[in-house]
């Protein structure tokens, strides 16, 4: 080989590596900005981490040469947790604004009211309206009794009837297997979207989550829906250790105020009961600051640990963190909203045609921190248009694999967050490397250690 021949050969070779090595550069986006949306209330604990995330994930997308090549404008909208201030927000991001995509904080009454707004304008205006958490099962089973009229509406978390094969593996494993319970307290946050587990479900003959307990051979021994926030837990503590309950089983959201609870039981006649948080702060390590270190021994699941439950996860946590958003589970779904509208307009080729676009979103499956993101196609409700989790032909028996990953934690000595095990069967093959039932110790050992 030539002298010259080779120098250029390796030349070549010296620059591919240090194209490689280079930070990777994007040409600005250019033209009509894609205009997406949120609605909510600033000063919420529980939907601020919302808003900031998206905005994180709509700066990373224009960093990154914007969508088809064009800009991305986020705009978000105080409600101020208000209906009516909430609907006239949607209105100026559609009429105004001309938002593609808006989202709406999970509380079912301002889901709805913004719903029949939008029901309204979408003719003249057209976009895709996305409920970011709300279980409210008529959000999607007026998608289907109203036909075509809300074809637009998507949820991105699942319904209520969508909770009870994990519910059902709750009483079965982890209660009965891992905590050695047979009497269960339930305590239920007393809103909306806990009331078709305390009824049952006769339009798709689901029991009571008391019922089902004691199907699965618990003995429900004590059962109170409790305020949100203010409520004074000592008496009710008091009379779950009378009745000698096992665990007890607090269905609670980030509007329930678990701070205040977990501090009141470490010290009360219930402290030696186990508790089982079902959701909201206790999913992120603040929890444990925020309770002076009293959440010692309590049991729920987490959404802020280093398991790569799936190639984002610890990527996003880490920025996340060091933005300071707390990432319960409503916040990694409002992120992997944008991901997915990004999807769905490159499917449908932009946003022109509104019936391709809401095609796109039906069809494009996407990967996220906490599994993969799909909505549910299948005319069944109130499943439909909501976000894939559960086989909606059998929600009682059947988890799709992969699609939520929910890890179940013990805060242990100094805040250790012990991963014990996960939410259902279909998952339990993923997390097993990751999780140790054996970790699990009673809030009294706990404390002797």
């Amino acid at each position: 080989m030539r002298k010259g021949l080779r120098f250029t050969i390796i030349l070549a070779a010296v620059s591919l590596v240090l194209l490689a090595l280079s930070p990777m550069t994007f040409a600005a986006p250019k033209g009509e900005p894609i205009v997406i949306g949120y609605i909510g209330y600033i000063l919420s604990p529980g939907t601020k981490p919302c808003m900031d995330i998206q905005k994180m994930a709509v700066d990373e997308i224009n960093a990154a040469g914007g969508i088809l090549g064009r800009p991305v404008k986020y705009i978000v909208m105080d409600g101020k947790g208000d209906t009516s201030l909430s609907v006239e927000a949607a209105r100026k991001l559609i009429i105004e604004d001309k938002a593609t995509f808006v989202s709406v904080e999970g509380r079912t009454e301002i889901c709805l009211a913004a719903q029949e707004n939008s029901g309204t304008l979408f003719k003249e205006y057209p976009h895709i309206l996305v409920f970011n958490g709300p279980m409210g099962s008529e959000l999607t089973a007026r998608i289907l009794d109203e036909a075509p009229k809300y074809d637009f509406c998507f949820r991105d978390w699942d319904p209520e009837p969508a909770h009870y094969a994990q519910t059902k593996y709750f009483f079965n494993k982890t209660f009965k297997k891992y905590m050695n319970v047979k009497k269960v307290a339930f305590l239920w946050e007393d809103l909306a979207w806990t009331t078709q587990w305390r009824e049952g479900i006769d339009y798709m003959n689901l029991p009571t989550w008391e019922k089902l307990a004691e199907e699965c051979g618990l003995k429900v021994v004590y059962s109170k829906a409790v305020k949100p926030r203010g409520t004074m837990y000592l008496p009710i503590l008091q009379q779950i250790a009378l009745k000698k309950a096992d665990v007890i089983f607090f269905i609670s959201s980030w509007f329930t105020d678990t701070e205040s609870f977990t501090k009141q039981w470490a010290d009360s006649a219930a402290k030696d009961i186990p508790v089982t948080l079902y959701g909201g702060i206790s999913q992120t390590h603040a929890f444990w600051q925020m309770t002076g270190g009293k959440a010692l021994g309590v049991v729920g699941s987490f959404t802020e640990g280093d398991v790569p439950l799936t190639e984002k996860t610890v990527p996003l946590i880490t920025k996340a963190k060091k933005l300071g958003i707390p990432m319960q589970i409503h916040v990694h779904i409002a992120y992997a909203d944008i991901y997915h509208f990004k999807a769905a307009i490159e499917k449908a080729g932009g946003t022109d045609d509104i019936n391709k676009l809401i095609k796109a979103m039906e069809e494009v499956e996407t990967t996220y921190s906490l599994g993969k993101m799909k909505y549910e196609t299948k005319k069944v409700k109130p499943f439909y248009h909501s976000r894939v989790r559960v086989d909606p032909n059998d929600p009682l028996n059947t988890t799709y694999a992969g699609y939520y990953y929910q890890p179940i934690v013990q805060f242990q000595k100094d805040g250790k967050i012990v991963y014990l095990w996960g939410s259902c069967e279909e998952n339990e093959k993923a997390l097993k490397k990751y999780v140790n039932p054996k970790d699990y110790m009673t809030p009294a050992k706990l404390r002797k250690k």
